[in-house]
Parts: structure tokens; C-alpha cells; sequence
């Protein structure tokens, strides 16, 4: 699997659990943002300092013979 895609996965699915968590918890509306935009921190951070690896040696030679 792609690197990009594994971080979407991830992503889209740590909102979709914050976001039924805010959904379904007892509490003032309030708190229900305050939970989203605590639920929101982790993915946009996974997004921003997951940096793609680096290239091997042998994918440098395969696009050099290329």
C-alpha cells in the first residue's frame, strides 16, 4: 500500500472515531466542538510530519537506467 494512502486511511479514520464519539457523548454542544477540534489534532499532524521515505539506492539506479 502507498504511503500517501495509509496516511488518508489513517487520517479518515481517526476523525470518523472522534467524530462518533463527539456525536454520541452526553455532554453540552460545546464540548462536542471541543472534541472535534481535539479529535482533528492527531490526523492533521499525522498529515503535515509523515514525510514520505527516503529513495533506496536501488530505485535511484532503476530511474537512472530508465
Amino acid at each position: 500500500m502507498d504511503i500517501q494512502k495509509t496516511k488518508m486511511l489513517v487520517s479518515s479514520v481517526w476523525m470518523l472515531v472522534a467524530l462518533v464519539i463527539a456525536i454520541n457523548a452526553a455532554v453540552p454542544w460545546p464540548v462536542h466542538f471541543a472534541i472535534a477540534a481535539i479529535g482533528l489534532l492527531p490526523p492533521l499532524a499525522l498529515l503535515m510530519w509523515w514525510n514520505d521515505p527516503s529513495e533506496t539506492l536501488s530505485e535511484t539506479i532503476n530511474k537512472a537506467r530508465k
